[in-house]
C-alpha cells in the first residue's frame, strides 16, 4: 500500500507544480523532483515510525537505514519520471 501512497503524491506534486509553472518546463521539472524526493523520505520515516512499513517474512517492523543512499537514489530517479511524464503530459493537453 505505501507504493501506491508515495505514487500518487508524487503525481500530485507534479501535477500541480507544472499547472502554476507551464512557461518553465524543466525549472519545474527540477522543482517537483526535488519536492517528490523530499515528501518520500519523509513519509518512508514516518511510515517506519508509525509501524506501518512491516517485513512480511519477519513480521518486524522494516529497518532502512543500511539502504538510504540506494533509495535516495531510486526515488529521486522516479520523482524525476513523473515530474517529465506528467510535464509532458500538460504540455500536449494546453497545446493549442
Amino acid at each position: 500500500m505505501v507504493p501506491y501512497l508515495l505514487t500518487g503524491l508524487a503525481v500530485v506534486v507534479a501535477f500541480i507544480i507544472h499547472w502554476f509553472a507551464p512557461k518553465s518546463f524543466w525549472g519545474a521539472t527540477l522543482m517537483s523532483s526535488a519536492v517528490i524526493l523530499l515528501l518520500s523520505i519523509a513519509a518512508l520515516y514516518i511510515f517506519q515510525a508509525s509501524g506501518v512499513l512491516i517485513s512480511e517474512r519477519t513480521g518486524e517492523n522494516v529497518d532502512f537505514s543500511g539502504h538510504l543512499l540506494f533509495i535516495t537514489v531510486s526515488i529521486g530517479f522516479f520523482g524525476l519520471l513523473v515530474s517529465v511524464f506528467v510535464g509532458w503530459f500538460l504540455r500536449v493537453m494546453r497545446a493549442p
